[in-house]
């Protein structure tokens, strides 16, 4: 695959407009949704501007998966970090996203969101974004195995497998809330995700 220009060092002005401006209005509105004429107008760029950093609008949605795979991840180890035990940790994720829908700011997973708005299922897409979600798994998985080290979780919790879970009880619900905008999924999903923490098998 040819490399594109967003695979170099990130410039200062024009690039960082554009590419969180393409973010913004891909996350609000799906790719097929989102333009590169809306993006450069609402980036306040120009047309070469564009073209220096982006050749397509595949390179756009490349730099959303990577960016909206990296946020993810960050906002959820700062929350880690900030956590005194696990339940604290779902408790302040659950409350960020409660906030979010409250600020109706949330449109459903970045990915989720992403996906679901192609024209037609693409490997080379669905490669990007099982590669982001590993990164997640991998993440959360790493937060429980540092929890069993220090007794906070018991040592015959199954790290892995609980991590995968509470991806899939996250897109689950975030999914109804997003078919029926309503909000009692989040509080149906952190009471399952407190559940299966306090289940070890």
């Amino acid at each position: 695959m040819k490399k594109t220009r967003t695979t170099e060092a990130k410039p200062e002005g024009p690039y960082e407009r554009i590419a969180e401006t393409a973010v913004r209005l891909m996350y609000a509105q799906g790719y097929a949704g989102t333009s590169i004429n809306q993006v450069i107008d609402e980036s306040s760029s120009h047309k070469a501007s564009f073209y220096r950093y982006f050749q397509t609008k595949e390179d756009l949605g490349k730099e959303y998966i990577k960016r909206q795979g990296q946020d993810f991840r960050e906002v959820w180890e700062r929350l880690m970090e900030k956590s005194k035990d696990p339940e604290d940790f779902i408790g302040r994720w659950m409350a960020l996203l409660k906030k979010q829908v409250k600020m109706q700011k949330y449109f459903g997973c970045p990915l989720a969101r992403f996906m679901g708005s192609l024209d037609r299922p693409d490997p080379e897409w669905a490669k990007l974004s099982s590669d982001v979600l590993g990164s997640w798994i991998a993440c959360l998985e790493n937060y429980f195995e540092r929890n069993k080290e220090r007794s906070l979780l018991p040592s015959s919790f199954p790290s892995r497998r609980k991590a995968e879970l509470f991806l899939k009880l996250f897109q689950g619900n975030s999914q109804f809330y997003v078919m029926t905008h309503d909000p009692s999924y989040f509080q149906e999903l952190e009471d399952e995700m407190m559940r299966e923490l306090k289940s070890a098998q």
